[in-house]
């Protein structure tokens, strides 16, 4: 949530247009979350109503235990790692991810 692009907007490799409309494409990234030095790569899919581009999920690649409300997700380029914008991990983004998890694990056990 409030993604700031350092070019002022989502980069154009996001834009999709049909024709006249602008609609957001999902793209690979390598992002940084927290401090320390670890990247790690995934993918941000941009909030169809958010025409500016501000908000959006991230699916990494990889499962990382130590994400929280408040921390900064920063985007990077996967190719020369330029970086490229940041967003906050928002309580309402949050609240939804652990929500979708608690009913995966609830329909594992059941299935198990």
């Amino acid at each position: 949530e409030d993604i700031t692009w350092v070019a002022g907007s989502p980069p154009e490799r996001l834009v999709q247009r049909d024709g006249g409309d602008k609609q957001w494409k999902d793209g690979r990234f390598t992002m940084k979350i927290r401090h320390g030095p670890t990247m790690v790569n995934g993918t941000l899919t941009l909030d169809m109503t958010d025409a500016g581009g501000g908000s959006g999920n991230v699916h990494l690649d990889t499962k990382d235990k130590g994400l929280a409300p408040g921390q900064y997700c920063v985007f990077y380029n996967m190719d020369d790692e330029e970086c490229l914008g940041a967003g906050v991990i928002s309580e309402r983004h949050w609240a939804k991810l652990l929500l979708e998890t608690n009913q995966a694990e609830k329909l594992i056990e059941k299935e198990g």
